[in-house]
């Protein structure tokens, strides 16, 4: 399946999203909210500075035209922190659309959309990026025998240690229920596998604590040479089906 070339909304180098946190106004609004305009002088000090770009002298200003100025002046304030907070607001929810609600790093729509431009800048400028693909081998026996919310723990687990050994500015996403994908900009296969197999150790050696008792984990890997020559569909089915093809325990080459 080919996958469309896009322009990414966040920037393209990016390790993973910060847990999103709504904006203010949508968990009861602004502490501000419903304070009369110029309670501190607001008012007075914008009116003084419209009265003077126009020329015209504050003392000057009949009490009406003065009171009409002052209700102008509060409205253009309300429309500017109405607008501040719908900026907020689009982009708390375009994080949201971004993130996977569990690793809380990239989902598999926004990675997919990363991978094309990173594509994309390596068949426009030569660069030289590798794609791996990594998966949590025991996921299914955790469902099975300790139930979701300890695979959710493990998921969540993984996705950490991945953000943590990976380098900032790289790409880390979720696209399966066990797999993520890093997009390692800059590095070479032969790179990204050293990369991968030191992860592993790290994993191995750091199990999971799932009620009080230690829950070992495993990856299996497979990496990819982007050469900007295919699409994200391609580039993603090739490094799974090299990760896929080495028995558990073992990773790919």
């Amino acid at each position: 399946m080919k996958v469309e070339e896009t322009p990414p909304i966040q920037p393209s180098r990016q390790v993973g999203i910060e847990k999103s946190v709504p904006p203010a106004d949508s968990a009861g609004g602004s502490q501000d909210q419903g304070r009369p305009y110029g309670d501190d002088g607001e008012a007075a000090h914008d009116l003084h500075d419209v009265a003077a770009v126009h020329g015209v002298a504050e003392e000057d200003l009949t009490p009406n035209i003065r009171g009409a100025m002052i209700g102008l002046i509060a409205e253009v304030a309300t429309l500017r922190e109405a607008l501040d907070q719908n900026r907020n607001r689009l982009k708390y929810l375009t994080m949201l659309a971004d993130q996977d609600p569990v690793s809380l790093v990239l989902n598999r729509r926004a990675f997919v959309r990363e991978l094309s431009h990173a594509l994309l800048i390596a068949q426009r400028r030569g660069t030289e990026s590798s794609l791996l693909f990594v998966e949590i081998e025991n996921l299914k026996s955790i469902n099975a025998d300790l139930g979701l919310a300890a695979g959710d723990a493990a998921i969540e687990h993984i996705a950490g240690i991945i953000q943590n050994e990976t380098p900032e500015g790289d790409i880390v996403g979720r696209v399966g229920g066990a797999e993520f994908g890093v997009i390692l900009i800059g590095e070479t296969e032969e790179q990204a596998q050293s990369r991968a197999d030191k992860l592993a150790e790290i994993v191995r050696a750091r199990a999971m604590v799932w009620e009080n008792a230690d829950v070992p984990l495993d990856l299996t890997w497979g990496t990819y040479h982007l050469d900007g020559g295919e699409d994200a569909g391609a580039a993603m089915n090739e490094a799974d089906k090299r990760m896929r093809a080495q028995p558990a325990g073992t990773p790919a080459s």
